[in-house]
């Protein structure tokens, strides 16, 4: 509505300017004939002459002036439309008197044509900046999520070395920290029991290598049988 009201202001304001153009150069000999030289008329519009008597004396138009070069008479300009058109009028004074109406206008078809125009402008670049907003958000969703996904995909594989990397996000690194610590202190709880299992182990073998030798030594020696208690 912006553009179709400032359009329509716009193409008013071009045959406001046209009819002032004109009527300066209206001389108030032109009641007895002197011919007037009215300048060029809008693109697709008319601009006429008229006299007191609503007459077309100079230039193009209807015949017989319309509803607004009779306001115009009254010596105040006018703008509205009149059968499909734009118009402007524009009083010419002389001696305090109006002695008559320069009216100026063009087709509304051209405003319309216009502002469709200028919507169609505005569809299209708003069409590619959702489709650009579109594809930087998809992309931004995937540069945030590729490192909690990659950890998921390690964690489910077994690797407890995997971490989260960071990113620029606060929120993902605050979420990424968690599994991050929780992978940590699982590496190390396990690292810890391999450590216990490998010393408890140890630990273990060296009482039983060493009864095992002192059998073997009282084995290999004679009479060795007799030492031991019979049952």
């Amino acid at each position: 509505m912006v553009i179709r009201s400032s359009l329509h202001a716009d193409q008013r304001d071009t045959l406001e300017r046209v009819a002032l153009a004109a009527a300066v150069r209206v001389s108030p000999d032109y009641t007895t004939g002197d011919p007037v030289e009215l300048p060029a008329a809008p693109a697709g519009g008319h601009l006429g002459l008229y006299d007191r008597h609503q007459r077309l004396r100079s230039g193009s138009g209807p015949g017989t002036g319309d509803a607004p070069v009779g306001r115009a008479l009254g010596g105040e300009p006018m703008r509205g439309r009149s059968g499909g058109d734009l118009v402007v009028t524009v009083p010419v004074s002389h001696a305090e008197q109006v002695i008559g109406v320069v009216r100026a206008s063009s087709p509304a078809d051209t405003v319309r044509d216009r502002v469709l125009a200028v919507w169609g402008v505005l569809l299209g670049v708003t069409a590619f900046a959702l489709g650009v907003a579109v594809l930087v958000a998809r992309r931004q969703a995937r540069v945030l999520a590729t490192p909690l996904e990659d950890l998921c995909r390690a964690v489910t594989e077994g690797d407890l070395n995997a971490r989260a990397a960071p990113s620029s996000i606060a929120e993902i690194d605050q979420v990424a920290r968690t599994p991050n610590e929780m992978l940590r202190s699982l590496s190390e709880l396990l690292r810890r029991e391999r450590d216990f299992t490998a010393n408890a182990s140890h630990q273990l073998r060296t009482p039983l290598t060493g009864l095992q030798l002192t059998l073997e030594a009282g084995l290999q020696q004679p009479g060795c049988d007799r030492s031991w208690p019979r049952r």
